[in-house]
């Protein structure tokens, strides 16, 4: 699907890039690509970034501030970002500033409608209050099921503990009416490619995929995977 879509010389940013993976596959194609990150504390794998891409090719955002030019990129990419970002609107205005007018940006992230809280793998945790006992016991009930990733070795309360307060920290799951009002704020043309995006992912594993509906795999990836979709800034 991004591939597809990419060219040769195609200037990307990769939003939120980590330890820059994406950055280098797309290189390997031959797409300009970059990438930035905050490297936070609750996951910074900057020390995972090849030596020679740090600083240069990617880049650590200060303060919210994408640090690149205005009008740099012809796309910029989120992959599972938007869900760690306090602010919406103020990440979306810094999209909107580095794209190329005509550019365009493709999210992928949960919204809170989701089915399964990703990160920890305990079903509807994130629909709980942040900083509620009722999560922390909820989450303790699942993992004493056997559910739960990383798991490090913790005893069941702790590793509830200590998600749950990752989770309160870093985590801001957002309906999707609040998430398209944001977003029209800086952009236009919203579409939803979910269903694309699933017939790709699953194509080898699930050939059911190619006799379901459009609605229905737009529905399936959104409550058991995350939102997919492209917005265009104007010309």
């Amino acid at each position: 699907m991004l591939q597809q879509a990419l060219t040769e010389g195609t200037k990307v940013l990769d939003y939120g890039c980590g330890a820059g993976e994406l950055v280098e596959e797309l290189q390997k194609d031959k797409v300009d690509a970059y990438g930035c990150d905050v490297f936070y504390e609750g996951g910074d794998s900057s020390a995972s970034v090849r030596p020679t891409l740090m600083n240069s090719t990617i880049r650590r955002m200060e303060r919210g501030r994408i640090p690149f030019d205005d009008g740099t990129f012809d796309y910029v990419i989120s992959k599972e970002v938007m869900e760690h970002v306090e602010n919406l609107d103020e990440a979306l205005a810094e999209i909107h500033r580095v794209l190329k007018p005509g550019g365009k940006v493709l999210s992928l992230f949960p919204d809170k409608g989701i089915w399964r809280e990703g990160h920890c793998g305990i079903p509807f945790l994130h629909w709980f209050p942040k900083y509620s006992r009722p999560r922390i016991l909820w989450a303790a009930a699942f993992r004493s099921l056997g559910t739960g990733h990383h798991k490090g070795g913790k005893g069941v309360m702790q590793w509830s503990k200590d998600f749950c307060e990752w989770l309160d920290k870093y985590t801001w799951y957002r309906s999707r009416d609040e998430i398209h009002n944001t977003y029209k704020k800086y952009f236009s043309e919203i579409e939803h490619i979910e269903d694309s995006w699933m017939r790709q992912r699953f194509a080898q594993r699930l050939i059911l995929l190619d006799y379901l509906p459009a609605p229905t795999l737009r529905l399936l990836a959104r409550k058991l995977g995350e939102l997919v979709f492209v917005a265009r800034k104007e010309l």
